[in-house]
């Protein structure tokens, strides 16, 4: 046998060894993909499109087509409205906000607007916000999401839509308190807790998103009426049982399947049809990007598969706990830790890259810390729903009684069906009469400690924000009347 041909016969066998070691070594990836795949199924593991996507509203029953329509007809324009709302319990100090409807005007960075061009505002689109409160009586709105295209084909414009009519249906509720109409305000609040509500529907973490914003939207319009002096109690049990209608944590539990099922959906798009255009025009040069591509499709996104589909247990994992034992706390430092032992945690200074930065042996798992973050919203809006129940409850007794409760517990049963809880770590709600008619309300917040209702930042932390709910405050303290000097401490700060 000749040199050459020695040589053909070694190169051929390491050539093919290479081969037939690539192929085994994709084989085993995606056994061991499968195999936890499998191991999910058996152990109950909702997976197929099947098993979470919503059932349909009957036509006769939903109303999502007008009220989109309707949503989306709201003007985008709306002076006033837009560039200088009506403030909705504005913070100007911690755990102070202004009373907004009784000020003279509507100051802000933006500038100042009288109560007669808001009025005027809002006339615009007087036919809209009323056919909307009218439309949000529905307990449910289908709006008919393709969730069997992926993630491509869903179009969430209605998002923008039903966001846009809940903004105005607050800045109608504040208007209608500084005319002294706080039935039409309760009206108003109701039915942004109504769109809220009805939302539910949708399985999508980024409609749950916009539900906790509109609910945000709902407590700062609520605080406003809590602070009229004419509202009733009549009113205020309907705005309270609103809030009891709202749920968050088994909605957020729906919306994490879905995305895990999409996720997977779209995952087998790309390895049978290819990447996104976006990814694959310009990204890096032809050659090279044809060949990444490949590796990722037999190799590198195995493992990174694996680990997105465990981040997934971790984010259900935390919401099927708090729904077990009534705490976020203990349920978000456990995913916190799985999330650091799978290396999730580390990605993410990662993940606020350009495409052109896109690191194909992460990016599955990558989206994991981007919902990493939803546990803790869910946990504000949870939050924010027990407080602000909490305080249309003592504003019941306030009206009844003539004063506050020296004890939360005597909320029950005539205002309460229990003690109120906080979901940060599962106890009672911390509240104090301070016996001069105001009272202290708070969560332990972010931080899960008590320290005795200090709406304050923690040392070192910074933040141009008073929010109530900020996470870096001590304790989250449902926000106090600011006095008038703080109100104009506020306004020259403003002006600077």
């Amino acid at each position: 046998m000749s040199r050459c041909a020695k040589i053909a016969i070694v190169v051929g066998t390491v050539v093919i060894t290479a081969i037939l070691i690539s192929i085994i070594h994709h084989y085993r990836l995606r056994a061991e993909v499968n195999a936890y795949i499998a191991e999910l199924k058996a152990s109950g593991e909702l997976l197929d499109l099947a098993q979470v996507i919503p059932p349909p509203v009957p036509p006769e029953q939903n109303d999502a087509p007008e009220f989109l329509k309707t949503a989306s007809a709201i003007n985008t324009n709306w002076d006033a409205l837009e560039t200088n709302p009506p403030p909705a319990m504005r913070m100007v100090a911690p755990g102070k906000a202004m009373i907004g409807w009784a000020q003279p005007d509507i100051r802000s960075s933006e500038g100042t607007n009288s109560w007669e061009e808001i009025q005027a505002a809002l006339a615009k689109e007087e036919d809209a916000l009323n056919t909307v409160q009218q439309i949000s009586n529905r307990p449910e709105l289908d709006c008919n999401i393709n969730y069997a295209g992926g993630f491509e084909k869903i179009r969430l414009t209605y998002l923008a839509g039903s966001k846009r009519a809940a903004m105005g249906l607050c800045g109608s509720a504040i208007f209608d308190l500084h005319r002294g109409d706080p039935a039409s305000a309760v009206q108003a609040a109701h039915s942004m807790l109504l769109i809220a509500n009805a939302m539910q529907h949708d399985r999508l973490v980024i409609s749950e998103l916009v539900r906790i914003a509109i609910a945000q939207l709902a407590s700062a319009a609520t605080w406003e009426i809590l602070q009229s002096t004419n509202v009733t109690d009549e009113q205020l049990a309907q705005l309270q049982q609103d809030w009891a209608n709202l749920d968050f944590v088994p909605t957020a539990e729906n919306a994490l399947l879905m995305e895990r099922t999409m996720g997977q959906m779209t995952l087998a798009h790309w390895r049978r049809y290819g990447f996104p255009p976006y990814l694959e025009e310009g990204l890096w040069n032809k050659a090279e990007i044809k060949i990444k591509i490949f590796l990722w499709r037999y190799w590198w996104s195995y493992p990174d598969e694996l680990r997105a589909l465990k981040g997934y247990d971790a984010l259900l994992g935390a919401v099927e706990a708090v729904q077990t034992n009534g705490s976020f706390q203990n349920a978000l430092g456990n995913e916190d830790k799985q999330l650091n032992d799978l290396g999730i945690s580390k990605l993410n200074d990662d993940f606020l890259v350009t495409f052109t930065d896109v690191n194909l042996h992460t990016m599955l798992s990558q989206s994991i810390v981007t919902l990493a973050g939803f546990a803790r919203n869910v946990m504000c809006a949870e939050v924010a729903k027990q407080v602000t129940m909490t305080a249309i409850a003592l504003k019941r007794y306030q009206l009844k009684n003539g004063d506050y409760p020296t004890d939360l517990s005597q909320l029950v049963p005539a205002f309460l069906p229990a003690v109120p809880l906080d979901p940060v770590d599962g106890k009672p709600l911390r509240y104090r009469s301070n016996g001069d008619g105001t009272f202290l309300l708070y969560s332990v917040g972010e931080n899960g400690k008590d320290d005795g209702g200090n709406p304050s930042l923690e040392n070192g932390a910074e933040s141009s924000s008073h929010f109530w709910e900020n996470q870096s405050a001590l304790d989250w303290v449902w926000p106090q009347p600011a006095t008038p000097q703080e109100v104009q401490n506020y306004y020259a700060n403003l002006g600077k």
